[in-house]
């Protein structure tokens, strides 16, 4: 009940009591203290995301862990062929094949031949370092080292074959023949070679007509060109001569990165596992949330 009093002009009201209702219909008056809390919302704030929704996630750390293992056994072949490189290197020279064909077979193995220079057909291939000069790995004066390959015709002693051979190193101002005249040799000479194949997957084309001298090493266009036949070796250093080319310019290397990339997809499989395992298996409220749930309930 309320009663109204009236004083001059003035007019108020003297509430006894008022009754309220809360939002869930509660009843309640403005002489209670601690009015009844709201009732906690009937769903939790975060809840577990459904097992097979999030099965086709599965897809990504099951195919990292795939390639990770994948790059397991790669390592292991490219381990084995590095070794059977090593060993062609270190073995006893060979005769040259009397069925040129089965070089291609034979890529890295030493052979030991026997002819002439003709030395008026020269090829080049660069640029190219000195693998046996100081400052081939950098330094102030790795420029210095810069120059070509000299690839030479060689008419074979023992059969109407002539080959390509790439006789070493000199640097770009000694390309012209008659620079390293004295370095020439002539008459029937005794050398061992590696036997190499056309580089592969080369994104430059060659243009010697422009450059005067072959990005890569490909046997087929210079022994078309120089008129040989398509076989070609690296000499050794024992070929080295005063004022010549510098041999022994084999690079015997293999990339072999594939512990990195075990590393790699591995570490990507067990992230992307324990994000799915958070998400679906495991959902926990964030930082941010959990802060304005905090709050909310303070003001209530």
């Amino acid at each position: 009940m309320s009663t109204i009093h009236s004083k001059g002009s003035c007019f108020f009201f003297r509430i006894k009591s008022r009754v309220r209702l809360d939002k869930v219909g509660h009843r309640y008056t403005s002489q209670d203290v601690n009015p009844p809390r709201q009732i906690p919302r009937e769903k939790p704030a975060v809840q577990k995301k459904s097992f097979l929704s999030g099965l086709p996630l599965l897809i990504v750390p099951l195919a990292t862990f795939g390639l990770g293992t994948w790059q397991i056994q790669r390592r292991e072949w490219k381990l084995k062929l590095i070794k059977e490189m090593e060993e062609k290197m270190q073995a006893t020279p060979v005769p040259l094949p009397e069925d040129l064909k089965e070089l291609k077979n034979m890529e890295y193995r030493k052979v030991k031949v026997r002819g002439t220079f003709d030395h008026s057909k020269e090829l080049f291939i660069g640029p190219r370092s000195n693998l046996h000069a100081a400052d081939t790995m950098g330094g102030e004066n790795k420029a210095a080292s810069m120059g070509v390959h000299v690839v030479t015709p060689f008419k074979l002693a023992d059969r109407d074959e002539t080959i390509l051979v790439n006789r070493g190193h000199v640097k770009f101002q000694n390309r012209p023949p008659q620079m390293r005249s004295a370095g020439q040799v002539e008459g029937e000479v005794d050398l061992i070679g590696i036997v190499r194949l056309s580089d592969k997957n080369m994104y430059m084309k060659s243009n010697p007509l422009k450059d005067g001298f072959w990005l890569s090493r490909e046997v087929e266009e210079m022994a078309d060109i120089a008129g040989t036949s398509e076989v070609f070796i690296d000499a050794d250093i024992n070929s080295s001569v005063p004022g010549g080319p510098e041999g022994g310019q084999t690079i015997v290397s293999l990339r072999n990165e594939h512990l990195t990339y075990v590393i790699t997809w591995y570490t990507l499989s067990a992230l992307t596992l324990y994000l799915w395992w958070r998400n679906y298996r495991n959902p926990r409220i964030s930082r941010s949330m959990l802060q304005t749930v905090k709050q909310n309930f303070r003001k209530t």
